[in-house]
């Protein structure tokens, strides 16, 4: 009886696992919200910046922002309803099975300026 027991638990264990799913913040501005879906633009550079001759000086030109597509279908309507494009927030969630998207659990409008994050109380 005991090994049954013991076969049992082992083949549902084998058959579910444990799929740890790490939280993602990333901060940026919103370019656009249609239906579930939103496109964050990244505050983060992709790259390291390139250079351009002007005049007697050598000045940094940053690339194009990374952007990152949102999938809002398991946050309520009422968190993401009246948010405009250029609108700084902060999204949290997993990432999608196949990593081309962010599954959002949660949004903060009005983060702060770039780079700042300011820790709960």
């Amino acid at each position: 009886m005991r090994s049954l027991a013991l076969g049992a638990l082992l083949a549902v264990a084998l058959e579910s696992p444990a799929v740890a799913q790490e939280y993602l913040r990333y901060d940026g501005t919103l370019q656009w919200l249609s239906g579930q879906t939103l496109s964050l633009a990244l505050d983060a550079p992709t790259a390291a910046p390139s250079y351009m001759i002007v005049g007697q000086f050598l000045v940094p030109v940053q690339g194009p922002r990374q952007t990152l597509s949102v999938d809002l279908s398991q946050l309520p309507q009422r968190e993401y309803a009246f948010m405009r494009s250029g609108e700084r927030i902060a999204v949290i969630g997993v990432a999608s099975d196949d990593g081309r998207r962010l599954i959002a659990t949660s949004i903060i409008r009005n983060p702060g300026p770039p780079g700042s994050y300011q820790e709960a109380p």
